[in-house]
């Protein structure tokens, strides 16, 4: 498939939206509380959402990860050899989807505890809520299924604040626990090497702006010559770079067990009542580690029982058996 001849007339910023994948959207499962909240003395900025209760004010968590699991293929399959699949008939298009999607599932862990669940989701966020693609599809890099990639848990790409024609990248670190400190720390730790090292920084960095040279896939041919001498750090505008971070916050949340038990109106006001607090948390972490100048979105996600939220994302994806 060949470019939108429309993309050259755009701005970086109005090119990297207008590929940003919207899907069918997820909000008759994921109910918003609150977004772009700006967490104070920082330049965090939180977004919460809930798994949406249904008429009987029960959690929707499987329909949550089914609705998860329809962007398996987006995911973990490079643009590039999505959009070599809508050549030939109707039918050979489906064909050729289906085979995608089987090789998508297959990058997943099927066995023991794995965090790419969550990967998933901040992905289906990053791009659908705040319109910025993944510059870097690293579960097709995968040699082991069972085995977690190493580095970052993803790259997110879009403009910087106030000017759509520099480049921002995003660092990506998902963390689902049961407890909200342990998640907000672990994720703040893993960004530090990426954010506070100067330059290509260190073997880390390095690793990742590697990937990068070598495997990014934006689709558009158009919009990675535009980036692809931005990001290589021998070259002057790699000094330009806005550098950001995107962090998708999973934690074990108390949700209703019994019909009708509470109403989704007073479910939601009992989320928005803990949420000052639990940004907080988040100026807490971003000052102790010297990241308080850094844009970094938050998803806080309360899940319920994250190993549930866990679960049920292997039943969606066809890797257990209910």
């Amino acid at each position: 498939m060949g470019d939108d001849p429309t993309i050259a007339e755009q701005t970086l910023g109005e090119a990297l939206r207008s590929i940003a994948r919207a899907g069918t959207g997820l909000s008759h499962v994921l109910t918003t509380a609150t977004v772009h909240h700006k967490v104070q003395n920082t330049r965090v900025v939180a977004h919460c959402h809930h798994v949406a209760l249904d008429g009987s004010s029960m959690p929707r968590l499987q329909d949550l990860s089914d609705s998860i699991a329809e962007w398996v293929t987006d995911y973990a399959i490079p643009r590039s050899v999505i959009e070599r699949m809508e050549e030939g008939s109707a039918h050979e298009k489906r064909l050729k989807h289906n085979r995608l999607r089987a090789r998508a599932i297959e990058t997943f862990k099927a066995k023991g505890m794995s965090g790419e669940q969550g990967e998933l989701l901040m992905f289906v966020l990053a791009e659908s809520f705040l319109n910025l693609p993944q510059l870097l599809c690293k579960m097709n890099l995968k040699t082991d299924n069972e085995v977690h990639f190493h580095g970052i848990d993803g790259v997110h790409c879009g403009a910087a604040p106030g000017d759509d024609e520099r480049l921002a990248v995003y660092w990506c670190e998902s963390k689902v626990h049961k407890s909200l400190d342990g998640a907000l720390s672990e994720a703040f730790d893993g960004l530090m090497p990426y954010l506070l090292a100067p330059g290509a920084g260190q073997k880390d960095k390095k690793r990742e702006l590697a990937l990068l040279d070598n495997f990014m896939d934006i689709g558009s041919a158009t919009i990675a010559e535009r980036i692809i001498a931005t990001i290589n750090p021998d070259g002057p505008a790699f000094n330009d770079i806005h550098w950001g971070a995107l962090c998708l916050i999973g934690f074990d949340h108390d949700y209703p067990v019994k019909p009708n038990a509470v109403t989704k109106a007073e479910f939601l006001e009992a989320i928005d009542a803990a949420f000052p607090a639990w940004a907080a948390k988040a100026e807490s972490r971003a000052q102790s580690r010297g990241l308080e100048s850094f844009e970094i979105h938050i998803f806080y996600m309360p899940l319920g029982f994250c190993e549930e939220f866990r679960e049920a994302m292997k039943v969606s994806l066809g890797l257990t058996h209910e």
